[in-house]
């Protein structure tokens, strides 16, 4: 589950539930986010020579487990939430669903075992000192990593981190992507693509009507294209070989 959220949940009339975050991506903003993610996601489906296995790190409901299944991965889902994963199970009976703890430092797979891995939006983990070497640990050689980072190097970021020590609030802004992504590349990953978003300072569930107006200005003035400055990275990235 993303950000530690509580967990609320809706059903529809054929009894599925909706979480807090896929309720959360119906809003606008959401929506916008959402886009975003979905595009690269299948941009490494497209990129991988064919399915194999994926893990989902923070799966929540298992709505991208479920996007990556019925294009066939066989799918390992996690989460610390144990009443999200029960909802993942319900929809992917199929998958290996592992209930995780808040302090563990392993992936739950085989070293090697994996030709796609998603971190997205579970900041904390994705900013853990043991998550880049455990991302290539478990990937095979050519396996693909898709991620969204925060970014303490934006604007956006940069007030966020001040606030958030200012309240005694958990920083997701603790780190500039610049420096992490060295980081990465240096483990042995090359950054296959980088998209930036939420230059724009609207709420998480925002469902204003002039988000449309401001992510349709953010894309006509490049700022996409800069994930340096960007508070939001989305990015793809793959497992070279060893040297």
């Amino acid at each position: 589950m993303k950000k530690g959220a509580r967990m609320t949940l809706k059903y529809d009339s054929l009894g599925w539930s909706d979480t807090y975050w896929e309720n959360i991506a119906t809003t606008r903003w959401g929506s916008y986010i959402t886009g975003v993610e979905k595009r690269v996601i299948l941009r490494a489906h497209d990129l991988a020579e064919r399915p194999t296995t994926a893990l989902e790190v923070g799966c929540e409901g298992g709505r991208w487990s479920k996007v990556l299944f019925d294009l066939g991965w066989d799918m390992v889902c996690t989460d610390i939430d144990p009443d999200a994963l029960e909802i993942c199970q319900k929809r992917i009976p199929a998958a290996k669903c592992v209930l995780v703890g808040a302090k563990d430092t392993v992936l739950p797979c085989e070293t090697g075992g994996l030709g796609l891995l998603l971190c997205i939006e579970v900041i904390p983990v994705l900013r853990c000192d043991w998550f880049i070497a455990e991302a290539f640990r478990v990937l095979r050689r050519g396996g693909l990593v898709v991620g969204v980072f925060e970014n303490l190097l934006s604007l956006r970021g940069y007030v966020r981190h001040l606030m958030a020590s200012a309240k005694g609030e958990l920083d997701y802004y603790k780190i500039a992507y610049p420096s992490w992504r060295n980081k990465f590349r240096n483990q042995g990953f090359k950054m296959i693509y980088e998209e930036g978003m939420c230059w724009f300072p609207f709420s998480r569930a925002s469902n204003s009507p002039l988000v449309p107006v401001f992510t349709q200005m953010e894309r006509y003035l490049g700022l996409r294209r800069l994930p340096s400055l960007s508070p939001w990275i989305v990015f793809l990235a793959r497992k070279e070989p060893s040297v």
